[in-house]
């Protein structure tokens, strides 16, 4: 008797450990736990503690509560004139109301369930955003718009499935095969004209700034002709000056000064004259002082005699 007595009292107390054990969960601070009661969500405990369920009746689902990220595969994207993208892109995301997501997905690991509804609609986020421009817009600063308005759109849809998106990231983005090679001869094109027109414009500023250059050298050749005319003009009527002034100050020496200066230019000229001609009255009486050519001379040699001065 004693022995069925304690028997039965340890397996009293042995059940109630385990239905103990069984109506406690832990909630670690990486979780999220919704109870399920008779396919009914009646809770979801986010704080990290101990709670309690009724056991054999409840069943308990954990959701994560990270940051989670997922990478979509390449995607093919057409863009607006048939131009095609090779897009590759990922999202992070979390799971903020477990209750609503678990009620929207079907069966499956919360986790995996999550890409599974994610995936198709952030695709069409995507399609959508590039549709709407040029196959310029997503290798231009315009990229950073793009992300924000694919997040914008894909949050929404997300939001229907109790997920907040946290984040949009196209990591890259790439002409397809068939696109490129058009695409570089329209660049190669378009650089060929601009630097046609680069040249162009070249060529005309060249042009101007030669030909406001010769108008220059045009003007400053002429001025210096002007101003050097003037100054052998005025050199001239100085040295006639001296020589009227020398002529009446010493009428000798300037008749000397004379006949040096015929001297000089006569060199290299051949002349037929007679030794006895006043001409070389110098050669034969160099220290002779005061000396005038004759009348006759200084007539026979303006008349024969070359032209005076540099020319």
């Amino acid at each position: 008797m004693q022995q069925s007595r304690f028997l039965l009292t340890f397996s009293t107390i042995v059940l109630l450990l385990i239905v103990l054990w069984m109506s406690i969960f832990i909630v670690y601070p990486r979780q999220q736990v919704a109870i399920k009661r008779f396919g009914q969500i009646v809770k979801v405990e986010s704080n990290p503690g101990i709670y309690f369920k009724v056991p054999f009746a409840d069943k308990m689902i954990v959701v994560d509560n990270r940051l989670l990220r997922y990478d979509v595969p390449t995607q093919s994207v057409q863009v607006r004139g048939g131009a095609y993208y090779e897009v590759d892109a990922f999202f992070i995301y979390r799971i903020t109301d477990p209750k609503l997501f678990l009620q929207r997905i079907a069966s499956g690991r919360p986790q995996i369930a999550a890409r599974e509804n994610l995936a198709p609609r952030f695709i069409d986020a995507l399609r959508a955003v590039y549709g709407k421009r040029e196959f310029r817009a997503a290798l231009s600063d315009e990229r950073g718009v793009m992300m924000a308005e694919v997040q914008r759109q894909f949050s929404v849809d997300a939001g229907s499935l109790g997920i907040t998106i946290v984040d949009v990231r196209i990591r890259k983005t790439d002409l397809t095969d068939a696109v490129s090679e058009d695409v570089y001869r329209q660049m190669a094109a378009e650089r060929e004209a601009a630097a046609e027109n680069i040249r162009a414009r070249g060529q005309q500023e060249r042009d101007r700034i030669v030909a406001e250059a010769n108008r220059k050298y045009e003007e400053i050749v002429a001025a210096a002709k002007r101003d050097a005319e003037i100054t052998r003009g005025e050199g001239q009527a100085e040295s006639i000056r001296l020589l009227l002034n020398a002529r009446e100050a010493n009428p000798s020496f300037y008749d000397f000064w004379l006949a040096m200066e015929q001297y000089k230019n006569l060199e290299r000229v051949p002349m037929v004259i007679s030794p006895n001609e006043d001409f070389f009255f110098y050669f034969r009486n160099p220290l002779q002082e005061k000396r005038r050519f004759s009348s006759t001379m200084n007539t026979g040699l303006s008349k024969t005699g070359p032209k005076t001065g540099g020319e």
